[in-house]
């Protein structure tokens, strides 16, 4: 162990003669400000109240205080500033929470922020009758809320999302948010759990749009060289071609890059230069540069242009468990704008189900939202290990509405048969369905003791008496 301390070049005593040290001092209030000022005109009285709690949050001595106030950087507040600018009408404590993603953060922390804007006078506004609850479309322009954007003309038809979706008030809201963002130049970060419909929500806001899209999905071994370069094989010879990150940055398509927490850090960070100023290094030595770099106006040999309509949507799961996936949110929150995708409302899932299950009685549906809502209560004390999403709730309503003679106590027992294998989970489950009128206990019991018998009828290879005999190979 001495001698490779000995021989590591950078050690205490090494290291500081090796550059010159200069320490960047952390801005004033005074001076984040001025920034804003020069930059936009005014500064909102509501960005003004968020730079105020940012710096109490800088200043404070407590640890989780200061976690949070990481969430809040300079370029945080300046992206919220041009927000407050061009689109007014969000409120400071909307503000604070959405770029520290609350919804997700631990009790602990999630109350600490809370208490500290109590403190400081800033509490929750009433946006609900402010929220938009509209989408109106036509050839050139769509219109959510009161937002309206011009939609893309010259595009690659096969390439936009065409997706079912039903319109309820607390997505349209967001697709608004998103919207807004989108038209301000920013990339986009939707985090959530699974099945609140990240996916549905991006590729709704493309299909408005008549936006191309490119897709590609990141796993626990995406590499840098997979995500710059893909292998295909053509007349049985392996070929690298452009990954799709490559082709949305030279044709100015949006890229969605789905399960972005999956991956290592040190591989989703690559995507860091790429946001931040345009410029990438690919894996074969070919670099990604802005328009309008020297270089790329030359033409030069391997210089990838990057198109001006080049924007990125990225989804990721919630950090933590039960998820177990990379912090993407602490790694590259701060050069998104940020938005923490939940399950609708009581009232919006209802509205969204019944969209869903029109046959379905509204009492079904009813008791089917309220023991969903209780489920996700537990998981957010901890006592249920997964946050039980609309996912399952729209596939029970689905199954129901295809198939109208199924009970609901089996259809729900299908969904919930898995989880039924943890005798703790299994009776948590049982009590609280049968607090909501579903008693799936019996239908468990039901299926452990029934036999299934499965017949199988097929017309083909009835003409053969026996097993083929293929050929023999003598010499082998």
């Amino acid at each position: 162990e001495k001698e490779q301390t000995e021989d590591f070049w950078v050690q205490p005593g090494r290291f500081p003669s090796a550059w010159r040290f200069c320490q960047m001092p952390a801005m004033t209030q005074e001076q984040e400000l001025h920034i804003m000022q020069q930059m936009f005109g005014r500064v909102p009285l509501s960005v003004t109240e968020v730079v105020r709690v940012t710096h109490m949050l800088r200043e404070s001595t407590d640890a989780t205080l200061q976690s949070l106030a990481a969430s809040l950087t300079t370029r945080q507040l300046l992206r919220a500033t041009r927000r407050a600018v061009t689109y007014p009408g969000q409120s400071a404590h909307a503000v604070v929470q959405q770029a520290c993603l609350a919804k997700f953060l631990p009790p602990l922390a999630r109350q600490a922020l809370e208490t500290v804007l109590q403190r400081s006078g800033i509490r929750p506004a009433d946006e609900s009758s402010s929220g938009a609850t509209t989408i109106e479309m036509s050839d050139d322009t769509v219109t959510i809320g009161n937002t309206t954007a011009v939609r893309n003309k010259a595009s690659v038809a096969s390439k936009v999302p065409d997706i079912l979706f039903y319109n309820i008030p607390q997505h349209v809201s967001l697709l608004e948010r998103l919207l807004q963002d989108f038209l301000m130049g920013e990339h986009l970060l939707l985090v959530g759990n699974q099945g609140v419909g990240k996916n549905k929500m991006a590729d709704r806001l493309l299909q408005l749009l008549n936006l191309p899209r490119e897709y590609i999905q990141l796993h626990r071994d995406t590499t840098v060289q997979s995500l710059t370069l893909q292998a295909t094989v053509r007349e049985g010879v392996v070929v690298y071609e452009d990954s799709p990150l490559v082709l949305a940055v030279r044709s100015g398509h949006v890229l969605v890059v789905d399960e972005a927490d999956k991956a290592p850090t040190h591989v989703t960070c690559i995507l860091k230069t790429l946001v931040e100023s345009g410029e990438m290094i690919l894996s074969d030595g070919r670099r990604i540069v802005p328009a309008s770099d020297p270089r790329a106006l030359a033409s030069v040999a391997n210089i990838i242009p990057l198109h001006l309509q080049f924007r990125m949507i990225v989804l990721a799961n919630r950090p933590g468990f039960p998820f177990l996936g990379n912090d993407f949110f602490g790694a590259l929150g701060d050069l998104f704008s940020c938005h923490a995708v939940d399950n609708p409302s009581e009232e919006s899932e209802k509205t969204l189900l019944s969209q869903y299950g029109p046959d379905v009685s509204s009492e079904t549906i009813s008791r089917l939202v309220s023991a969903f809502a209780k489920l996700r209560g537990l998981a957010d004390q901890g006592l249920v290990a997964y946050p039980y999403s609309t996912r399952e709730a729209v596939s029970i309503v689905r199954h129901l509405q295809a198939y109208p003679t199924d009970s609901l106590v089996d259809t729900v027992s299908n969904v919930f048969d898995f989880d039924s294998y943890s005798q703790d989970l299994r009776d948590t489950l049982l009590q609280v369905l049968a607090q909501h009128g579903i008693d799936i206990s019996s239908a468990a019991d039901r299926k452990r003791k029934e036999h299934l018998q499965l017949t199988v009828e097929r017309t083909s290879g009835l003409d053969v008496s026996g097993p083929k005999h293929g050929k023999v190979d003598e010499k082998g």
